[in-house]
């Protein structure tokens, strides 16, 4: 089985989709205490670093994260968030640090300038770099929420198969979300957390911990779409 670092780890997304791809998630890291607490609950056993920047990984395959994206989101720039600042270097450095033979990187579309320069970065490290964009919808989601995957690896004959095992990769794990119901309307209006709870802010526990959730929800993609990249991975092993 594949070992997988799992960096900006919010509340597990991520990892759950390498789960059902068959990867094994050995270490967290993600700085919000709140968050960690969900990691703990869902993910019992696995250690969670709370700093990137002081993180020191044990052995792994992959080092699989989305670093936040001051400097590549869209929507940041147009509410001037847009910092400049990325903590991308440090998951690199945590990569190398464990010996992994993949980087994944996942950022939202809108800065080719930032892939260019991450892309150049894993080149300069030793990696080979492939470029995966898709969309939630095109694994069943009813919304857009397009991304970017830079896959870095080390053998350029592995990385060619992960790549070109991505389209049936999606719809592979399309099937899959139909089949276990993932988008099913009724579920998803069953859920607890809905945006018109955000309004609510800090009027108390209960309305403090569903912003806690939405911001965490908004903050994450959705497993189908880890589950497409760890699956690709897959057939390259």
């Amino acid at each position: 089985m594949l070992r997988s670092l799992d960096v900006f780890s919010c509340i597990g997304c991520h990892a759950l989709g390498f789960h059902r791809a068959g990867i094994e998630t050995v270490s967290f890291c993600e700085i919000d205490e709140w968050r960690r607490g969900v990691l703990a609950r869902y993910f019992p056993g696995i250690p969670a670093h709370d700093d990137i920047r002081t993180f020191q990984p044990g052995a792994a395959d992959i080092c699989f994260g989305g670093p936040p994206c001051q400097t590549t989101s869209v929507g940041a720039a147009i509410h001037g968030y847009r910092t400049g600042n990325s903590l991308w270097p440090y998951q690199l450095r945590a990569g190398l640090l464990a010996g992994c033979e993949w980087i994944v990187v996942e950022q939202p579309v809108g800065n080719k300038a930032w892939e260019g320069a991450v892309s150049g970065d894993m080149e300069r490290a030793g990696y080979h770099v492939a470029r995966v964009e898709f969309a939630a919808r095109d694994v069943g989601a009813p919304y857009p929420r397009r991304r970017v995957y830079l896959m870095g690896c080390a053998s350029l004959p592995r990385l060619a198969i992960a790549w070109a095992a991505v389209p049936s990769a999606i719809e592979r794990v399309k099937g899959a979300a139909d089949a276990r119901a993932d988008w099913d309307a009724g579920q998803l209006a069953a859920l607890p957390v809905a945006a018109r709870d955000a309004g609510e802010m800090d009027r108390g526990p209960a309305s403090r911990e569903r912003r806690r959730w939405i911001e965490a929800l908004g903050d994450s993609n959705p497993p189908q779409m880890a589950e497409v990249i760890g699956l690709a991975i897959m057939e390259a092993a």
